[in-house]
Formats: structure tokens, C-alpha cells, sequence
């Protein structure tokens, strides 16, 4: 066997090799099964339809098209790939340091909008340059006012989103206001309890010389009135 034979006998293996990987340009997408199709552009104006389009568990794409895809084939057949990785070049950005990780969409690119871990913080950017860093402390920004009504239920009601952080937060805001019937009844209530308590109030005097148990202390004689000792003032108010 000379090398030209040995050539025309393993040229189906090599075939088949060259064929394990391609490149090709998404053209469609069907998003209703189970697994993502796509609809691609192969080599030299290849179309492959049904080709599976695999994902992390917990992530899930919607690319668009014209995005560019890395494929294998499976023993080399091209009615059989599988889209490992889509790729889109017009919307990567390009401003991430080293280490960092980003969520973004197509939007970032004409209005800041992305979810960004980057140094020791996690920075979220959208189109009101809202900045939000998750560290010991959290410093939170709501506007110009913030308004809780509290009964059977919490309403809370905020010019912009709320984030807490379960180590501490802070709220930055000219005015809290907590108001309501509700609000006032359960203030009212507090109010009466804790001056019932106070007027109501003895002392133990413990043993005297002898061992023997002393009586209590009779009640405070200045007592507190409800209305006039309690004030109705809040912060803001």
C-alpha cells in the first residue's frame, strides 16, 4: 500500500473529523419545546434545521438573529448538531476588568442596562443610573418621600424600587411618614397599656432585719395621664 491509498483509505475518518465542529449564523429559532431549536447557516450556504440548542441549567437566551453560533456534530453528521455556544458581538460589552461578570440584553447598549459583579459588589445599571452595593451595610436612596400604611396588611409606597439587605438597612429620605387609622389605633392602644403599667406599678421591699417579708410599695402617687403625658408627635410630623 503506497501513501495515495493510505490517503483514499482513511479520508472518510477525516471527512468525518473535519465535520465534528463548525461555525455557522443563526437564521431562526423555535422556543416551544422542551429544548431550544434553531435554524442555522453552515459552511458554504449549508441550512441545518432541528439543530438542538443546549443551555446551563438555571440560565436561560433568547438570542437574536444573525448571532453567530459554535456547533458540534455528533459522529460527523450535520442532521445531528448541537449548538453549544451563541455568541453576538454587537451587544457584548466591553468595559468589564478582570474577574468581573455580567447579565445584560441588547439594551445595554443604547441605555445602560445590566446586572454587574464587579469588585467586591454587585452593581445594577439600568436607565436611571440606580447603583446598588451589596457589602456589610445597606444605603438605599427613595426619593422624596416614603409612605407605609400598616393594618392587616404592609403597603409600601416608593418612587423607585426597594432593595434590602438582610445585615442592616438604612433608608436615606427626607420624610418617613406612618400614618393611618389603623396606625393610630395600635399607637393608641401601646399608649394606654404602657400607662396603665407605670401607674399600677409596686416595688418589693424584700426582708427586713429579722427575716421577715415586708410589704410591697403602694402605687406611684404622680401618675400619667393619658393625652397629657403621652405625645402624638412623629418624625416629620
Amino acid at each position: 500500500m503506497n501513501l495515495n491509498d493510505f490517503k483514499r483509505l482513511i479520508r472518510p475518518l477525516q471527512n468525518k473529523i473535519f465535520l465534528l465542529l463548525g461555525r455557522a449564523i443563526l437564521k431562526a429559532i423555535d422556543n416551544s419545546e422542551g429544548t431550544q431549536k434553531i435554524r442555522v447557516i453552515a459552511l458554504s450556504g449549508e441550512t441545518i434545521t432541528g439543530m438542538e440548542r443546549f443551555q446551563e441549567y438555571g440560565f436561560e437566551t433568547y438570542p437574536f438573529t444573525e448571532a453567530e453560533v459554535a456547533a458540534i456534530f455528533l459522529n460527523g453528521n450535520r442532521s445531528h448538531g448541537i449548538a453549544l455556544c451563541v455568541h453576538d458581538r454587537r451587544y457584548r460589552p466591553k468595559d468589564l476588568v478582570e474577574g468581573e461578570v455580567a447579565v445584560y440584553t441588547d439594551e445595554d447598549v443604547t441605555t445602560p442596562f445590566r446586572m454587574q459583579m464587579k469588585r467586591n459588589r454587585i452593581h445594577f445599571r439600568r436607565s436611571d443610573k440606580e447603583d446598588i452595593d451589596i457589602d456589610t451595610s445597606k444605603t438605599e436612596d427613595i426619593g422624596t418621600s416614603k409612605t407605609e400604611i400598616i393594618g392587616t396588611s404592609k403597603t409600601v409606597t416608593v418612587p423607585t424600587e426597594i432593595n434590602i439587605n438582610t445585615i442592616e438597612h438604612v433608608i436615606n429620605s427626607p420624610q418617613i411618614s406612618l400614618g393611618g387609622a389603623n396606625f393610630a389605633a395600635l399607637k393608641a392602644i401601646m399608649t394606654e397599656d404602657m400607662i396603665a403599667i407605670f401607674n399600677n406599678h409596686v416595688h418589693s421591699q424584700g426582708n427586713d432585719s429579722n427575716g421577715d417579708v415586708q410589704a410591697n410599695t403602694d402605687v406611684p402617687t404622680t401618675t400619667l395621664v393619658v393625652g397629657t403625658h403621652a405625645t402624638s408627635k412623629i418624625k416629620g410630623a
